[in-house]
Order: structure tokens, then sequence, then C-alpha cells
């Protein structure tokens, strides 16, 4: 197994509880390891092997930007679900989900949680 990872991928969406918050984008940063075999791709050099973390990238964002989510956590447990689904070489994914706005006086306030194959 190897940790397949994606550092800081930023996605602008509305997302917050605040009445401002429903009309302004944010940028939200992601961090995101999946644990995968890749003794396939490793062999073979086959891209077919792993997990292509572009294509993961890409379903992040778009996933993100069809939410209507008030809470981080919501959006969080549901992208852990949906990448898991997506992806049968994902044993298990831990997102970081930080958002810089959430607190004035911090530099961001976020939220980590993981999910794996039952």
């Amino acid at each position: 197994m190897a940790t397949v990872f994606i550092e800081d991928l930023k996605v602008d969406t509305v997302i917050g509880l605040c009445e401002w918050e429903k009309h302004v984008k944010q940028t939200l940063h992601f961090d995101i390891d999946m644990q995968v075999d890749i003794s396939g791709a490793a062999s073979g050099d086959n891209i077919d092997g792993t997990v292509d973390y572009a294509a993961v990238a890409q379903q992040v964002i778009d996933f993100t930007q069809a939410q209507s989510c008030l809470l981080i956590e919501t959006l969080l447990e549901s992208l852990l679900q949906y990448l898991l689904e997506q992806h049968e070489r994902i044993s298990e994914v831990t997102i970081t989900l930080r958002k810089p706005l959430a607190i004035p006086a911090a530099g961001c306030a976020g939220i980590t949680s993981s999910l794996a194959r039952v």
C-alpha cells in the first residue's frame, strides 16, 4: 500500500451558516490522502493500476462546487463517501478541509476525517 496524495487543492464555493457566506464564494483548501495498492502500476508502469490524482482533483472540485452545504462537516463526509464510491482502488481516504475565512483572528479553521472501505 502507498499513500497517493493531493496537497492544498483550492476550490472556490459557497458554504457557511452566516448570511454573508451564502452570497460569497470562499476558497476551501483540501489535503487528500488515499491509501492505494500501487503494485500493479509500479510493475507495469501503467496508470490503470493506481489512482489518477488529476482525475480525483477534478472530481473534488466538481463535487464541492455542486453541493449546497452549510457545514464543512457535511461536505467532508459526503466527499469521503463519494471518492470511495468512484475509485475501487482506494481502500481508505483521509481529507483535511481548511476554511481560511472561518475565524477572522485565525489563519484558518478546518476538519480532518477518514473513511475506509468496508
